[in-house]
């Protein structure tokens, strides 16, 4: 296989490890570049190619799993749990039906606006919310309950 078809399929595991902080296609991608490496030197080793990227997804694997790596349920580095909690303000109105914007307090991911909806009811625009979980890339927050 041409090398850069497997440099390809590496940037694209990579691209999906950015969008899905889970270490999910990491080792894919790293076993893919490591397979276009060889493709470049060897271009007629196949074999050794698949072997290559075969390789490097097992011990990515293997090193995850010995290290425990979102086994702790309190572990919440590369989960969606780590984004539940955190305040913000709602910058445009927000509904169930209707996907609107938030500005957290704090970035996550490098940034602080994130789409939003709501799990019920309607918010209005610089009302306080909360994190309740993450779908996909949208946030679902609720209001936040004044205490006082």
């Amino acid at each position: 296989m041409s090398y850069y078809i497997w440099l390809i399929l590496g940037v694209l595991a990579f691209v999906i490890e950015m969008m899905l902080p889970t270490f999910f296609a990491l080792f894919a991608g790293v076993g893919f570049i490591s397979a276009a490496l060889v493709a470049f030197w060897l271009p007629e080793s196949l074999f050794w190619q698949l072997v290559i990227a075969a390789v490097f997804m097992i011990i990515g694997a293997v090193v995850f799993k010995k290290r425990g790596v979102g086994d702790d349920e309190r572990d919440t580095v590369g989960t969606h749990n780590e984004f539940v909690g955190i305040l913000g303000v709602a910058i445009t109105p927000l509904s169930p039906h209707r996907e609107g914007e938030i500005e957290l307090y704090e970035p996550i991911v490098g940034t602080r606006r994130w789409p939003a909806i709501t799990e019920e009811g309607d918010i209005d625009i610089q009302t306080e919310v909360r994190v309740v979980k993450l779908n996909g890339n949208t946030v679902v927050v609720e209001k936040t309950t004044l205490e006082g």
